[in-house]
């Protein structure tokens, strides 16, 4: 089987069946609102991702960047604050208003196309360098998707991603409360091999922690978030509190669910020519 085959296949194998979903009162899919707004924020008390610095170098003083799947900015917009040209793609209008308003909050121009990536690849320009932040566990169709980022980029393509898909965390919730068991892939190895097959280079991969940035008030909002995650009614979401409480700690009047050190991967290489 095809690396990119495999990718979709290990993504297709992530689909909640369809009875769980009919049970639920919400959808488990998308974020909210508060959620990114408050990453964003825990995001610029602690030190810029290598994925920053990377994309930095490649495009040099003043180079231009594209960001795909942008999000509210949390990653791009510092090199827009350091003079580079800053152009970003996002699909969920949501995130796009997000994105403009960080932008004039800190003051930046940055262009921003509304639409989602590859499709919109012909409305963007050339730029030094490509990145992408979180967005690719999100893409079934990888092959085009990487593709459509290295034939955009003079200089570099960097894309950064947790080491494995980040719902793998609430597998065994899923197991205990529905008896469904989850997927534990793909992973930024399976990415790797994606990037060989599609365009012919081997990625360097640079594997580095930071500090979770999701935090919670209390126990009203964990119960929500991972509720809605794995679909339990609203009636039965107090079932998840003995399963959660060994995983939660409080810092500085903050709850954290998980490991406080999350594990990431940023990749990247230079487009052939």
């Amino acid at each position: 089987m095809r690396a990119a085959d495999r990718w979709r296949a290990e993504l297709e194998a992530w689909v909640i069946p369809q009875r769980l979903l009919d049970a639920a009162e919400e959808s488990p899919y998308g974020w909210s609102p508060w959620i990114w707004e408050r990453m964003s924020a825990a995001a610029r008390s602690v030190p810029l991702p290598i994925t920053v610095e990377l994309a930095r170098g490649l495009a040099g003083e003043g180079g231009s960047v594209l960001d795909v799947g942008a999000g509210r900015g949390r990653v791009s917009l510092p090199l827009a604050v350091s003079g580079h040209d800053l152009t970003a793609v996002e699909p969920d209008a949501g995130m796009a208003d997000g994105f403009e308003e960080e932008a004039a909050r800190l003051g930046v121009a940055a262009r921003l196309v509304r639409g989602r990536w590859p499709e919109v690849a012909g409305q963007v320009p050339q730029v030094d360098v490509v990145m992408s932040a979180n967005v690719v566990y999100d893409v079934a169709d990888i092959g085009p998707f990487v593709t459509a980022l290295g034939s955009t980029a003079r200089r570099g393509v960097v894309i950064e991603m947790t080491e494995r898909h980040p719902r793998v965390t609430i597998a065994p919730l899923f197991r205990a409360v529905h008896g469904v068991d989850r997927p534990d892939g793909p992973s930024v190895d399976d990415l790797v091999e994606v990037i060989v097959e599609e365009i012919g280079v081997r990625p360097e991969v640079e594997h580095w922690e930071r500090p979770a940035l999701l935090w919670f008030e209390n126990w009203d909002e964990i119960l929500a978030f991972y509720g809605k995650r794995v679909t339990l009614p609203l009636a039965r979401r107090s079932e998840l509190r003995p399963l959660l409480e060994p995983q939660v700690t409080e810092e500085d009047g903050r709850l954290y669910v998980g490991k406080r050190m999350g594990r990431h991967s940023t990749l990247w290489w230079r487009p052939k020519r």
